[in-house]
């Protein structure tokens, strides 16, 4: 059997630092193109693929062949491989099963290989078209396919200009800051609900290129200092409101008058305090025993969802609507001038315009383009507008932002009939010519898709300018300052701006694709089935399944789907018909594919507690993982690679994901490397500063490799032997830095997966024990690579979370690998002295347990004292370090005191831990002026004395 160089030892420090440039300004363009929640860096993606294929090459000029721009330039991924790396790639196959926004079939085409992406999800099917299908496609016909969206780009924002149903609804306006009036229970009059009064705080250096906000005085007022120096001190988590003193003067920033966690909001009018309940349609004070009932807010928002449909349905009348408890408002205008924008409040005409699109609906209801298809009604975890009768998609938008949608889905459809029309007209064959159309609409659907993202009533003004968008986070977040955006206005996510963003990426991507000997599937199927793949086997598969509960995709793309089937369908008497990509939005029957929750979610590889409970799932996200990799293996080659990433920051992810392979598969992990890959941002993970990011893994069968049989690790020299496996394994490493309890761990998983049996004292361990002790062997055998052995277990947490936190924190998932490690729980931990609890940020939904380490904060004998006074009585060995660390600065201290009040083996613990830090410290993991760093180096130097 060869060993790959992905086996021997890749580079992959060098490698994470070509893909870190790509989550900055160094981004691929075709990111920009539409959002998508996970996508993996192109750098590293190349990387791994070409890796995962090659055996003999020297690791330098591996790299200087993958990315031969990389002495010239940081952003590596904007020049292709070397013509000689894509020849000996040539011909080789690479499968995908959850090819997600496909940096990886990407990537593969790139070097030559012939691509194969999968994906169960009808928008990320289009997308992948997008990205992969039509760029190659085009290059291959030497079509410019930019220039021909832009002319039909072009034509789509001209023919809306011209609508007089939008022409005159945004007017000079760029952007409306819209927000939530609810109808005060005290004193009656409808009061706007503001979640942040700043409109722009931008600093720079020492002065703020922007500071404005608005004022309430029987109305919103703004107030603008433009480019100012100036002292800002914000309130809050969410740094709202708060104090401005500039020029001489002080300024109040006004706090927000809602917070939707505490379920209370206060009346701009009369002052009043909104906290009222809502019981059977009454509104009542809330009782100071118990909750009763909805929160006003609430049942006001979810009679506004009631009456503005029963309104469009023709069942009301516009007063009554207008009279609603709550209604959409607007706080200000912004006008674009130049490059500068101002604001200005909105005033009574500016909401008039929101009433009048809502009259234009009311005439086109029934219209097969308004997307009344139901929101997921078990997702409000996820997607918190569900809570306040947001439960069909088109309510997520306000009858003008609505409007303009369904105008340009419309303009949209036209296009596409024109371009084929013309193609034909020109002598095109019929094939060509809708393959041509099909892309040009694919790629206008695409813009839309974006500018649906940024103009919705939950994409949420940001006073940094850089505008937040509706899927921003891993869910869908209720917001109180909300995005409408001109749809022609040059400004970030209008459709203008977004037909431009797909135009540059489609630049981009035609560029990267042309001259590949290799070629690109796109297919819609199931990982669990993949049956258009039947009797084809692949050189290897190389993949990013989903994390468990990371993404609910089926639910929360959704939100583009809906969008997605109108621009690329026809209209047939009333109703939705094919017309292009119709495997994406209906059956083998023709009958339209209402939502992809509905259709598609009952057979997606996740843990979603609501999704098993509204389908009566027998199988969990293990049970799919692994049904989905048993079938997945059938179409790789027996000597073939599995290279799965993996981002899974929970260790029952990981248990799943070990569980699918090693156990039930009867796989053997031959390597495994931290890599860079996407941030997180998340509805339901705020505040995670988790240390364990993306791992990439490769497997290969078990009699296709040397793999070791049964080890007991109750047998101490069959535990040193699994040790120095560990130790060996670091030996590819060429540097870990900051990610030493990353790669710990990752060496652990490495040495005992290649074993067929784990067992402790003759019993055999599940795979959840066994990840324990993975852990638990990793950090031994990583700390025996520096040669020092840590036995304590409080010292040996206290180590580990030293190399663990993010700024002296740590999250629940983290602790929970120091508890796997040490066997010390975290309540041990706190009562220990070495953690203390801390609250995350987030709705109360959203909150993480997190834990603060604790620390010296200098190399200062009150700092150490302070520290001391933590762990005093806890843990001898811990409590001896720390008298040691605070008599390190005295010279007149006696370390002879320590070894005489806490004995001879609790005094060699601490130097144990002490070389510990001065080895971590030398291999760049801790600073030398970290303060542990600084005493442990002081008390061995004083302590030598006394060996």
């Amino acid at each position: 059997m060869y060993v790959t160089l992905l086996e021997r030892g890749l580079p992959i420090d060098e490698i994470n630092e070509l893909s870190k440039v790509e989550k900055g300004p160094g981004r691929p363009p075709h990111w920009e193109m539409v959002f998508w929640w996970t996508r993996k860096p192109l750098a590293g993606a190349r990387a791994i693929i070409a890796a995962a294929l090659l055996d003999d090459i020297n690791p330098q000029q591996f790299l200087t062949h993958l990315f031969p721009c990389r002495g010239e330039r940081k952003t590596v991924h904007t020049c292709n491989p070397s013509p000689r790396l894509v020849e000996r790639l040539r011909g080789k196959k690479l499968l995908d099963p959850f090819a997600g926004f496909g940096s990886i079939p990407l990537e593969a085409l790139r070097l030559g290989l012939d691509a194969t992406a999968v994906e169960l999800l009808p928008t990320a099917y289009v997308f992948l078209k997008a990205v992969l299908e039509y760029p190659k496609w085009a290059a291959e016909r030497r079509i410019d396919l930019a220039k021909e969206v832009e002319k039909w780009g072009r034509w789509v924002v001209e023919r809306l200009r011209e609508d007089p149903d939008v022409k005159g609804l945004y007017g000079d306006a760029a952007v409306y800051i819209g927000t939530w009036e609810v109808k005060c229970p005290a004193c009656g009059r409808h009061t706007p609900l503001v979640g942040n009064w700043w409109l722009a705080r931008v600093k720079k250096g020492s002065e703020y290129e922007r500071l404005a906000w608005m004022e309430w005085n029987n109305g919103v007022r703004v107030v603008d200092l433009g480019r100012v120096r100036a002292e800002v001190k914000a309130r809050g988590e969410e740094g709202e409101g708060g104090v401005v003193k500039a020029g001489g003067r002080e300024y109040r920033v006004p706090a927000k008058n809602i917070d939707a966690r505490r379920e209370t909001a206060r009346c701009l009018h009369c002052g009043a305090e909104i906290n009222h309940r809502a019981v059977d349609g009454k509104i009542v004070k809330p009782s100071a025993k118990k909750k009763v009932g909805d929160w006003y807010v609430k049942w006001a928002l979810r009679q506004w969802n009631e009456r503005y449909e029963r309104y469009l349905r023709g069942e009301t009348t516009l007063e009554e609507l207008r009279g609603s408890p709550a209604r959409p408002t607007l706080l200000v205008k912004v006008r674009a001038e130049g490059r500068d924008l101002r604001f200005e409040p909105a005033d009574g005409q500016d909401v008039e315009k929101l009433w009048k699109a809502a009259e234009k609906l009311r005439e086109m209801w029934g219209d097969p383009d308004i997307p009344t298809e139901p929101v997921s009604p078990y997702s409000n975890r996820y997607l918190f507008p569900i809570l306040y009768g947001f439960d069909e998609w088109f309510k997520l938008f306000n009858p003008r932002q609505l409007l303009a949608l369904l105008k340009l889905v419309k303009l949209i459809r036209e296009a596409g009939r024109l371009a084929e029309e013309e193609k034909l007209g020109e002598g095109w064959g019929r094939e060509d010519a809708h393959k041509y159309a099909e892309a040009v609409t694919t790629y206008l659907a695409v813009a839309l898709c974006k500018y649906v993202d940024y103009s919705s009533i939950v994409a949420g003004w940001n006073r940094s300018l850089i505008m937040g968008h509706s899927l921003s986070m891993r869910g869908i977040a209720m917001m109180w300052n909300w995005d409408d955006m001109s749809p022609w206005t040059m400004w970030t996510g209008t459709y203008v701006r977004s037909v431009n963003t797909v135009i540059e990426s489609l630049s981009y991507l035609v560029s990267a694709v042309s001259g590949s000997p290799g070629g690109v599937r796109v297919l819609l199927d199931d990982a669990a089935s993949l049956s258009k793949l039947e009797g084809e086997v692949f050189d290897v598969v190389l993949t990013d399944p989903p994390y468990a509960d990371d993404v609910p995709y089926a639910e929360l793309s959704d939100f583009y789907y809906v969008w997605l089937k109108r621009a690329l369908s026809g209209v047939d008497g009333g109703r939705l018909v094919p017309r292009f990509l119709p495997e994406a939005f209906f059956d083998e029957f023709g009958e339209e594919v209402t939502t992809q929750w509905q259709f598609f979610a009952p057979r997606e590889v996740s843990e979603n507690e609501g999704r098993f409970e509204y389908f009566k799932m027998r199988e969990g996200f293990a049970d799919l993982l692994a049904r989905a990799f048993s079938n997945i293996l059938r179409f790789l080659k027996p000597e073939g690679l599995l290279v799965v990433y993996y981002v899974a920051k929970k260790p029952e992810a990981w248990v799943a994901l070990v569980d699918a392979l090693w156990r039930r598969s009867g796989l053997v992990l031959t390597a495994a490397y931290p890599v860079a890959t996407e941030s997180e941002e998340s509805v339901v993970a705020r505040g995670k500063a988790s240390v364990l990011g993306g791992f990439v893994a490769a497997w290969r069968r078990r009699e296709a490799v040397d793999g070791e049989g049964i080890v007991d690790l109750a047998d101490p020299a069959q535990r040193a032997k699994v040790v120095e496996l560990v130790a060996k394994e670091f030996e590819k490493y060429r540097a870990f830095s900051h990610d030493f309890f990353v790669y710990a761990y990752v060496a652990g998983l490495s040495a005992l997966l290649r074993f067929k049996e784990v067992r402790y004292a003759g019993a055999v361990l599940d795979v959840e024990s066994v990840l324990g002790a993975a852990t638990s062997i990793g950090f031994e055998g990583a700390l025996r690579f520096l040669g020092v052995e840590v036995r304590d277990p409080y010292a040996l947490a206290y180590l580990l979370l030293r190399t663990a936190s993010e700024r002296g924190v740590v999250d629940s998932d983290t602790v929970a690998y120091v508890q796997y490690a040490t066997g010390l729980s975290d309540g041990d931990m706190v009562k220990a002295g070495l953690l203390e609890p801390v609250e995350s940020g987030g709705a109360n939904v959203a909150k993480r347990k997190s834990f603060r380490v604790v620390a010296p904060a200098e190399a200062s004998v009150p700092a150490y004292v302070s520290a001391l006074g933590k762990v005093r009585g806890r843990s001898k060995v811990l409590e001896a370090f720390r008298e040691a660390e605070a008599g390190a600065l005295s010279p007149s201290f006696k370390f002879d005191q320590i070894k005489a009040k806490f004995g001879e083996e609790v005094f060699k613990e601490v130097l144990a831990l002490c070389r510990a830090f001065v080895k971590l410290c030398d291999a760049g993991v801790l600073s030398k002026d970290d303060p542990d760093v600084k005493a442990a180096e002081a008390i061995l130097g004083a302590s030598s004395l006394l060996m």
